[in-house]
C-alpha cells in the first residue's frame, strides 16, 4: 500500500511539473518512461484521424499478449445506448467504465476499434492501425489490459512510472486518453 501511494504521488509530481528545459542548455530535462512510450500521449489533443497507436518498448515483448490486450475505444462507443449485447448493463460513459472490469472487458470485445498490428523485427515497436479513420472531435481511450501489464512487468521491470491510469478493480490496467482533431474548420470564415 505504501509503495502504491509513493508511485501515485511521484507520478502526480511529474505530471504537475510537466516538461522543463535546462536554463543553461535549453534541453528538455524531463525523462520519458524508460520501459514504454505510447503515442498519442495521455492527454494529447488534435490527433490526426488516420493516426496509428504506437508503442515503443525498452525490450522485446510477447506480440500475442499485446495484440489481445490493446484496445482503442471511443467515447461514443462507451455511451452506446443501442448496444446489441443485452446481458450488459447500460453503458455509463468513460469515467464510470474505467473502474468496472466486466464493462472494460465488454468494451474490448464488442466496441473496440478493429485494425491491424505492424511490428518491428525485434518486437520492441508496435503500431496499431484502425481499419477506419477515427471520428473528429472525439475522446478516445487506449486501454492496455492486466495481462499485458503483467507481461511487461516480468520482461521490463517496474511499470509504476508510466503515467497512464486505471482505477478500482482496473488498477493493474493502463489507460491513456486523447482527443482527435476538429475537422469542421470552426473559427474560419465560410465563403
Amino acid at each position: 500500500m505504501y509503495i502504491n501511494f509513493f508511485v501515485i504521488a511521484l507520478a502526480l509530481a511529474i505530471a504537475i511539473g510537466g516538461c522543463s528545459k535546462n536554463s543553461t542548455t535549453g534541453e528538455d530535462t524531463t525523462m520519458p518512461p524508460a520501459n514504454l512510450i505510447v503515442s498519442p500521449s495521455d492527454g494529447q489533443s488534435a490527433v490526426r484521424l488516420d493516426a496509428a497507436i504506437a508503442l515503443t518498448f525498452a525490450k522485446p515483448v510477447d506480440r500475442a499478449v499485446v495484440e489481445s490486450n490493446l484496445h482503442l475505444i471511443s467515447q461514443a462507443a462507451m455511451a452506446d445506448s443501442l448496444c446489441p449485447d443485452s446481458t450488459m448493463m447500460p453503458h455509463r460513459g468513460m469515467t464510470n467504465i474505467m473502474g468496472d472490469s466486466s464493462m472494460m472487458r465488454h468494451m474490448g470485445q464488442v466496441h473496440a476499434a478493429r485494425g491491424s498490428f505492424l511490428w518491428s523485427g525485434d518486437s520492441t515497436r508496435c503500431y496499431f492501425k484502425p481499419d477506419s479513420m477515427m471520428t473528429p472531435r472525439m475522446q478516445y481511450m487506449i486501454h492496455m489490459g492486466k495481462e499485458m501489464m503483467q507481461m511487461m512487468e516480468r520482461r521490463l521491470g517496474n511499470m509504476g512510472m508510466m503515467g497512464g491510469h486505471g482505477t478500482g478493480m482496473m488498477s493493474n490496467d493502463m489507460m491513456y486518453h486523447f482527443a482527435t482533431m476538429d475537422t469542421t474548420g470552426s473559427g474560419h470564415g465560410h465563403h
